[in-house]
């Protein structure tokens, strides 16, 4: 135990421990003290009828919980956040340790990472060292840097593709680009545009009629996604009066794989193009991805226009295998260097 820090677990954003009091081991508080004074947050979970976490009173002074949860009130925390509870904020900040697999697959479901002897996104036995477990797992967790254009008058590098003359001024034209970080509350303005039946006629991910806890659990899984280093995903905003919300998201995987859609409303103004320039240069200049790839629906020529546009080389024409009645066209991108 003695070779793991609390240095290695960031101190900004503070992350909740909540484990299952029956699992807790005794070598295990050393490293829960630690973890309180860097900052975090953990709570002994116990079980209805059962009274307490049996563990609760053999935890010395200064190893001290912040609480505990019973099994039943924890998952209806999560299911129904208040403002100033555990699962309020973003749920990858919080970890779950737990022999229960079903109470590990709804905390997955809901966004959270996941400990225990089975199952869980680490494996973790009483017997097991705790430190090197959340060491493997948050040294996992990607961070989703904001990107913005650095002047609204970009040019396209030498060996973007340009295939059609520039669009006259407008608004979104004119305006300065950013991509930052989902964030709670988000899925007010995605559930919004993509229950337009026009967005998902032409898009592979997005279901018509559009449920109402879709884009909740869109952004659960790209926090997870985050969280287990398999990728990026954005708010592509505009910084204009207009624009009081995001217009879109674009996300990156760690495949190379990327995947957007632009509101409607904002859609056929060069937005799609001008984002995933700025993820492309991230995936090559800072991820250092050997490629991007990309793929749409035959009759989804604005997207085509995209990867054209951003240089990419069109692979042709397949069937999906989850859907062999959709036939789509693939698009590939080597980073500098990389070609083949």
């Amino acid at each position: 135990m003695t070779a793991h820090k609390a240095a290695a677990w960031p101190r900004r954003s503070p992350l909740g421990l909540l484990i299952d009091g029956e699992l807790l081991a005794p070598h295990w508080l050393p490293v829960l003290a630690r973890w309180r004074q860097a900052g975090h947050g953990w709570w002994l979970l116990g079980h209805p009828g059962r009274g307490g976490p049996g563990a609760q009173g053999a935890i010395p002074p200064g190893c001290e919980p912040d609480g505990w949860l019973d099994a039943s009130q924890l998952l209806a925390d999560l299911l129904t956040p208040a403002p100033d509870s555990l699962g309020a904020g973003l749920p990858n900040r919080q970890i779950l340790l737990s022999g229960s697999l079903s109470l590990q697959v709804l905390a997955r479901e809901l966004g959270l990472l996941t400990l225990g002897p089975c199952g869980g996104d680490q494996d973790l036995a009483p017997g097991d060292p705790l430190g090197p477990a959340l060491t493997r797992l948050l040294a996992k967790h990607l961070t989703i840097p904001a990107m913005s254009e650095v002047s609204a008058s970009l040019t396209p590098p030498l060996n973007e593709v340009t295939t059609s003359p520039p669009s006259p001024p407008s608004l979104a034209s004119s305006a300065c680009l950013t991509l930052r970080p989902l964030q709670p509350g988000d899925d007010t303005w995605i559930r919004r545009y993509c229950r337009d039946g026009a967005l998902s006629r032409y898009t592979l991910n997005i279901p018509h009629p559009y449920p109402d806890e879709g884009a909740l659990d869109w952004l659960r899984l790209c926090w997870r996604r985050q969280a287990l280093g398999q990728g990026w995903s954005w708010a592509i905003t505009l910084d204009d009066e207009g624009a009081e919300e995001a217009v879109g998201t674009l996300s990156l995987g760690r495949d190379g794989s990327l995947a957007w859609w632009v509101g409607l409303p904002w859609q056929n103004r060069g937005l799609a193009t001008r984002a995933a320039r700025l993820v492309r240069d991230f995936a090559f200049g800072r991820a250092h991805l050997p490629e991007i790839n990309a793929c749409h629906m035959t009759a989804n020529l604005a997207s085509g226009r995209v990867m054209a546009k951003l240089g990419m080389v069109d692979l042709g024409v397949s069937a999906l295998a989850s859907r062999p009645d959709c036939l789509v066209r693939h698009w590939r991108l080597a980073a500098p260097g990389n070609e083949r």
